[in-house]
């Protein structure tokens, strides 16, 4: 066989200890990472639209939407050089 990934070794054991220590290692890590926006892309357009309703049958209870429009180009994309040819000098 060629080289094909080796499964990962299941631990002997999976006690609620163990599952809880993987749950909080997991946690922890993301917690340490930092949070990146991509560096390639370009934000062109965006909108955010919050629409909030009282349900007709319990006031108590509300409704809320949140649409997110947004218009995004890679940087160096073919989208990128055709927008730029399309564009009409004014």
């Amino acid at each position: 066989m060629a080289d094909s990934p080796q499964p990962r070794p299941t631990p002997p054991q999976s006690s609620l200890l163990g599952l809880l220590a993987r749950q909080f290692g997991g946690i922890v890590k993301a917690l340490k990472t930092p949070v990146q926006k991509p560096a390639d892309s370009n934000t062109l357009y965006r909108d955010c639209k919050i629409e909030e309703h009282p349900l007709p049958d319990d006031p108590n209870v509300t409704l809320r939407r949140t649409v997110i429009d947004e218009v995004i180009v890679k940087k160096g994309s073919q989208n990128d050089e055709c927008r730029v040819q399309n564009e009409k000098p004014k």
